[in-house]
């Protein structure tokens, strides 16, 4: 508290008048200018000097869509990365879901602690005449996706026979790439903000999946994705387009090409301007996911003929891709696992389906460490995006004699194979971050 001065005499009286109106001004400035202080009323540094040039408005929202020679689009950050939004390392898993309980597989694949699933969407399904397309099964799927805050990636693939100038042979691309186009967009816009990321196509190096009557061919595909990628980035500028992963061939022929090569003419044919991750989909077979080839031993009894090429590897397949972007300049892009698993048909069936041996020689137990192993060894790599183990629920959803479901962590009656549970107690404890 400030006193007033004591005046003891008349004499004084002005003086102490004077002395005391003094005083009282110097608190109540005292007192004012605290208060304008607290109250944030007086700037603490000088205006700001006029100017005739209007403000810079807001950029607008940055598109995922990058390029080796793109500046760098990505969150604030003390050091910024030249992925684009969305692409970099994760856990996800390949789902079936329909005509089954969506909330109840969803649930599985929280409880695991996996932020991501992908679905395939089989184009041919759902729009079975130009124009008319069947959105309720797909609607049901994301819409629950979302409300389980998990993200999604939806493959698409496989053109309607109206699409594809008579030929019905196998599974292949529209004649008129502007068809898939108009489907693709039409998901796009529907899905913008509860969908993702979308992969073009799926396996594109095998004629089974690329039929068209004439040779394999990079370049075809490359237009196709071309197409789709504009399309998708006209309506959803947000969504991750992500091409389609090659299935790993260790040879050419008519039917096939091999996988290395096949990604160096996709880059040959445009591949960085198109995509903003490069889908691949690097199995092991029967060979442990830190091997490269040639093996450092081999098991006795197991099928050695997954064993003679660097096909079978997982890691193998993972550098030589990486090798190949940056040769092209671009080595920061992501690979996207869009597809990878160990088979075992353990508790499942007798014996594998044929082509499929390997499956025999991975137990349960190797199949759920090699799966937690491969996505330690993809995290550390620094350049694996989104991993997405092959399968999630193919045994209940399609029968244990499905050659998929020994790729899959549920068992035929939904119950949980070791590598769920290893899965989901190494997201739990840390073991995999």
């Amino acid at each position: 508290m400030t006193r007033t001065p004591n005046c003891s005499s008349r004499m004084k009286w002005a003086g102490c008048a004077a002395l005391t109106i003094i005083t009282v001004l110097v608190v109540g400035l005292t007192v004012g200018l605290t208060a304008s202080r607290m109250l944030r009323l007086l700037p603490q540094h000088g205006p700001p000097e006029a100017t005739s040039t209007p403000p810079t408005p807001p950029a607008s929202p940055p598109s995922t869509q990058t390029s080796a020679a793109d500046t760098p689009v990505a969150p604030a950050a003390e050091t910024p990365s030249p992925t684009p939004p969305g692409t970099a390392f994760d856990y996800g898993i390949q789902v079936h879901l329909f005509h089954l309980d969506v909330e109840y597989v969803t649930d599985l694949v929280d409880n695991m602690h996996f932020n991501w699933i992908k679905h395939q969407i089989e184009w041919k399904e759902f729009e079975q005449s130009k124009g008319h397309y069947l959105w309720e099964p797909i609607d049901h799927m994301v819409d629950i996706a979302h409300q389980t805050d998990l993200n999604v990636l939806l493959s698409v693939v496989k053109a309607p026979d109206w699409s594809r100038g008579g030929r019905t042979e196998e599974d292949g691309p529209p004649v008129n790439y502007n068809d898939y186009g108009d489907f693709v967009a039409a998901m796009a816009q529907r899905y913008c903000g509860k969908v993702q990321a979308y992969e073009i196509w799926n396996e594109q190096n095998l004629r089974r999946e690329w039929n068209t009557g004439r040779d394999l061919s990079a370049q075809e595909y490359v237009e196709l994705l071309q197409v789709a990628h504009d399309r998708i980035k006209a309506v959803c500028p947000s969504a991750i387009v992500v091409s389609g992963g090659p299935t790993p061939v260790g040879y050419t022929s008519a039917t096939a090409i091999d996988d290395f090569q096949y990604l160096r003419e996709m880059y040959q044919a445009g591949l960085s301007s198109h995509c903003d991750a490069v889908g691949v989909h690097p199995s092991g077979f029967n060979n442990p996911p830190d091997w490269r080839y040639p093996p450092p031993y081999s098991e006795a009894g197991d099928s050695t003929g997954f064993r003679n090429d660097r096909q079978f590897y997982f890691l193998n397949t993972i550098e030589g891709y990486h090798d190949t972007m940056a040769e092209f300049g671009d080595g920061d892009r992501k690979l996207w696992a869009t597809e990878f698993g160990w088979a075992s048909v353990e508790n499942l069936t007798d014996s594998p389906a044929e082509g499929y041996e390997y499956a025999a020689d991975n137990t349960e137990i190797e199949q759920a460490g090699y799966l937690v192993t491969a996505l330690q060894v993809a995290r550390s790599k620094g350049y694996m995006g989104v991993m997405f183990i092959w399968n999630l629920n193919f045994a209940p959803a399609r029968g244990a004699d499905d050659e998929r479901a020994a790729f899959g962590i549920l068992g035929e009656d939904w119950g949980q194979r070791p590598a769920y549970q290893t899965l989901a107690a190494a997201r739990s404890t840390g073991e995999l971050p």
